[in-house]
């Protein structure tokens, strides 16, 4: 039985890896193929013989936008709020979020937009691994195409830069800037404490209840990813680079009405990593978003808190102006 089990899984993770090639992407042109990029969303198809099993989607903005600008990618991941074994449903969930944020994002700020297509797979206990979240799970499954988005995007951006310089000689910045709110919040959040090195700048809305602290440990306690950064070293192979860290400017915001807690939820975190929350910031979701403010403050992280009264769990068009004037400020 246990064999079936593990065979029907795979065939379950192989189903929706093979969504990746889906036709109703087909009607998005490939960067790789068009002739001018300007003012268009543009797709960079899976390649599964480097390390990124999935696709993205560019907006580049208008020539004009940025013809005398150094552009810098925006990073946005997606998020579908749930998780599903449709993958066609999540691409088109991405191209409708896509077309909704990313030509108001370009005419404002000197970006190109990019997000992933990342599935958040259902069955067989791969709702656990809450890819959305890039939580730890994706940073220890065994199945290739889930595991480590986080090297699957840095290959992207690595792609679309080279595609953009070589193809239309469009110059963009070394370095980029991630935005996201809810689970591409936590996405954002988590990235930038694993590659601080690559980041501009960061924008961080309603991370699921707990940002990623800064601290290794924090009252005697380890505090392991993405409580916060005690087993980089073990996790992925590099100690937390503190400095680098320190240097990226950060805001994050939520509504003093938002509950949207995902500490209490096994495909959040796991119930060692539950309880350590709750034991030394509490249980009071609100509350932790004081404490981790505190223990931003210790470490002297660039940080910026903003709590916005009578908001619950989305994203107000003030929220919405504020993220654009503090990235306006800090991608120059």
């Amino acid at each position: 039985m246990k064999i079936w089990y593990s065979l029907f899984a795979i065939l379950i993770l192989f189903s929706a890896c093979s969504h990746k090639k889906s036709n109703k992407l087909k009607h998005i042109p490939s960067l790789q193929t068009i002739d001018k990029p300007y003012g268009q969303l543009t797709k960079l198809e899976a390649d599964t013989t480097k390390v990124r099993d999935w696709p993205f989607l560019i907006y580049t903005p208008s020539e004009e936008r940025i013809k005398h600008e150094t552009p810098v990618i925006l990073f946005v991941p997606n998020n579908t709020g749930k998780a599903t074994d449709n993958f066609d449903w999540e691409a088109k969930q991405a191209i409708k979020d896509a077309r909704a944020m990313a030509p108001e994002l370009t005419e404002q700020l000197p970006v190109i937009y990019v997000t992933s297509i990342f599935p958040r797979p259902l069955q067989y206990e791969q709702w656990r691994i809450y890819t959305h979240a890039l939580d730890r799970d994706v940073m220890t499954t065994s199945h290739k195409a889930l595991a480590r988005l986080d090297l699957q995007a840095i290959e992207a951006f690595n792609e679309i830069k080279e595609i953009l310089k070589e193809r239309w000689g469009i110059e963009t910045d070394p370095k980029i800037a991630v935005m996201g709110f809810s689970a591409a919040g936590m996405f954002a959040n988590r990235f930038t404490a694993l590659h601080p090195e690559m980041v501009k700048a960061s924008v961080v809305g309603s991370p699921g209840g707990w940002p990623i602290a800064p601290q290794g440990e924090w009252e005697g306690r380890t505090l392991r990813y993405p409580v916060g950064t005690g087993d980089f070293k073990e996790l992925i192979g590099k100690p937390f680079n503190l400095q680098a860290f320190r240097r990226i400017p950060m805001f994050f915001f939520i509504g003093s009405d938002d509950t949207n807690d995902s500490v209490p939820y096994d495909d959040g975190y796991d119930k060692a990593d539950q309880e350590l929350i709750y034991n030394l910031f509490g249980k009071d979701m609100q509350q932790r978003w004081t404490e981790a403010e505190k223990l931003y403050k210790a470490d002297s992280i660039n940080a910026t808190y903003e709590t916005y009264d009578g908001v619950a769990h989305k994203v107000t068009d003030q929220m919405k102006e504020d993220a654009i004037l503090f990235l306006k400020k800090n991608l120059q």
